[in-house]
């Protein structure tokens, strides 16, 4: 019960925890510099898997990235990782990975944990 208490009171004083800010990343930020659609597959990668760092992905942060596909995806997948080169990644789920919103230009994703991360996202 007192843990309860003490954590309570930690979250009402703020203590430094992460205020839910939202990060845009369009087309010409520095961290979509290496985002491509495949021309055969019309699938937009925010990076590729290898020799570029991905996007990074702080605790309860609403993410926003231009995709550039024109359209509205049928399908987006994200990938996460704890390093930025995106090593030893996986496929996100739950609360790593909510899908706030995508249309013919944007994609949104929130980050629902207290960790941060680096993000991989595909729109297909």
């Amino acid at each position: 019960m007192r843990r309860a208490i003490v954590a309570l009171a930690l979250l009402a004083a703020g203590c430094g925890l992460p205020t839910g800010e939202t990060l845009v990343f369009d087309a010409a930020s520095p961290e979509l510099a290496n985002a491509s659609v495949d021309p055969i597959t019309g699938v937009w990668e925010s990076s590729p898997w290898d020799g570029a760092d991905w996007v990074p992905y702080p605790p309860q942060a609403t993410v926003v990235l231009e995709h550039g596909l024109g359209r509205v995806p049928r399908d987006v997948w994200v990938y996460i990782s704890f390093f930025e080169d995106g090593a030893e990644s996986s496929l996100a789920s739950g609360d790593l990975a909510r899908y706030v919103d995508r249309d013919d230009s944007t994609l949104t994703i929130r980050n629902g944990t207290e960790v941060e991360l680096f993000v991989r996202v595909t729109a297909h």
